[in-house]
């Protein structure tokens, strides 16, 4: 498979929008970011999409220059694997059809880029922080700009955008696979460990997780962080810390739950860790299920993660198809596009029906 934009992002130690910058000539770079930039162009070999096209292709957006904007994100955020899945279903999508792409990067949204600029901009696929207020205090210009062109939001629309198509995991769906995965299992008394109060995907998450739970009897207590702990530009769960404050609020519940509901696999990672500091094992002492399948945080944790797996390289390609169709059906209501989760099995959850026999 050809390097991606991704992968010189991930060597030269970069975000993806500032590879773009490199690429592109803009003079905003330090001399030794662009040096790293070019020497892992060089490394893998990498040419930019509008360049791989073979005779075979899909061209249904030949000619058509696409902008793949990255908005209120930190890189941290940028780089989780899930967003960098969906980076890459994007861009092999566009790729596949013919398009001339694009990057911006615009961790705090006060500017216009200047790839927005030119007329010749055909359409946006925008992945945006998904707490904060992000479209609010964004820069007015930008904003008007992008109100101006085709647009799909892809992996989670934000709170305040009431224009373009979204497609998104179906986080209904995700709730509703972990609270039935849990209950089938015996687990009653659950808690949920969100350290991001707030934010759009992991609140749908556990508003379907609470509401399939309590349906069949279940007791879900919430464990949350500060909602002032999070910012824009938004980063990921990266602080042990602060899930770590979230473990002790769990282990002073009076109603000790035997299960535990974390609404991204990020989120996970820091709770093993936490729980291995109190030498809780998980997967015995308490059982955990997950969201988003992000193999790089969940591999080398023992025991195996169940977790739900979002598809996150299919929603990115899928927004180019829905992209394609906006382009078709310029006056057609706004359409969201939900893609289905499945649930991937490991062996966090401890069966408690069994213990019983």
């Amino acid at each position: 498979m050809p390097a991606t934009v991704k992968d010189v992002a991930k060597v030269a130690e970069v975000s993806v929008g500032t590879v773009s910058r490199v690429l592109s000539g803009e003079p905003n770079v330090s001399a030794e970011t662009a040096r790293r930039v070019r020497a892992a162009v060089k490394q893998l070999g990498y040419s930019p999409l509008r360049k791989r096209r073979s005779a075979s292709d899909d061209r249904r957006l030949l000619r058509k220059q696409i902008a793949i904007l990255l908005m209120g994100m930190d890189r941290s955020l940028a780089n989780l694997p899930s967003v960098a899945s969906g980076i890459h279903g994007v861009e092999s999508a566009l790729s596949h059809a013919g398009a001339n792409v694009l990057f911006a990067d615009l961790p705090q949204m006060d500017r216009l880029p200047e790839i927005l600029t030119s007329p010749k901009t055909h359409g946006l696929l925008i992945k945006a922080a998904l707490q904060g207020k992000l479209i609010e205090t964004a820069d007015a210009k930008l904003i008007n700009r992008m109100r101006q062109l085709p647009t799909v939001w892809f992996l989670g629309r934000p709170d305040g955008s009431d224009w373009g198509d979204a497609v998104e995991s179906n986080d209904a769906e995700v709730g509703r696979l972990a609270a039935e995965y849990l209950l089938a299992r015996g687990h009653q008394s659950i808690a949920i460990l969100d350290p991001k109060p707030g934010h759009v995907t992991l609140g749908q998450r556990s508003a379907s997780f609470i509401w399939h739970a309590t349906q069949n009897g279940a007791r879900v207590e919430r464990v949350l962080g500060e909602k002032s702990n999070w910012s824009i530009p938004l980063q990921t769960v990266n602080n042990v810390e602060l899930v770590d404050q979230l473990i002790r609020k769990l282990l002073k519940l009076r109603s000790k739950p035997t299960a535990v509901f974390c609404p991204a696999d990020s989120i996970t990672a820091m709770a093993y860790h936490c729980c291995a500091r109190r030498q809780i094992q998980i997967g015995k002492d308490l059982s955990l299920i997950s969201c988003n399948n992000e193999l790089p945080l969940l591999r080398g944790l023992y025991p195996e993660v169940t977790t739900i797996d979002i598809c996150a390289e299919q929603i990115g390609r899928q927004a180019v198809d829905q992209l394609i169709w906006r382009l078709q059906h310029p006056e057609a209501p706004l359409v969201t596009v939900s893609v289905q989760p499945r649930l991937v099995e490991g062996m966090s959850v401890v069966n408690l029906k069994r213990r019983k026999q």
